[in-house]
């Protein structure tokens, strides 16, 4: 298992208001997720596999099936495509998204 910090970072978005969407499958349908974070600001995330170690002060958020997609206050910013997708966030800005099976 390789330690989260160890993978690489990615932009995930920029928000006025605190906050990302995150769209996929999940709960046997489509399901809009709002993915929160402690301030404002310009957020980046790890993006991991499934043998990632993942810090236990991350809590996991959302998990999606197949593919997520990401919004920020103004736009699309990407999609991911795995057979399962989890969210975990810590403190104001801290976010990692596991990608496990990655498509």
């Amino acid at each position: 298992m390789r330690l989260y910090k160890s993978y690489e970072s990615s932009y995930i978005g920029d928000s006025d208001i605190a906050a990302l969407i995150l769209a996929g499958i999940s709960d046997g349908g489509l399901q809009p997720k709002v993915l929160n974070f402690g301030e404002d600001g310009r957020y980046s995330a790890y993006i991991v596999d499934e043998d990632a170690e993942i810090g236990s002060h991350y809590e996991k958020q959302h998990e999606f099936i197949n593919w997520m997609t990401i919004y920020d206050d103004d736009t699309y910013i990407r999609t991911y495509h795995a057979e399962k997708i989890i969210v975990y966030r810590a403190g104001d800005f801290g976010c990692i998204i596991q990608l496990i099976h990655e498509r």
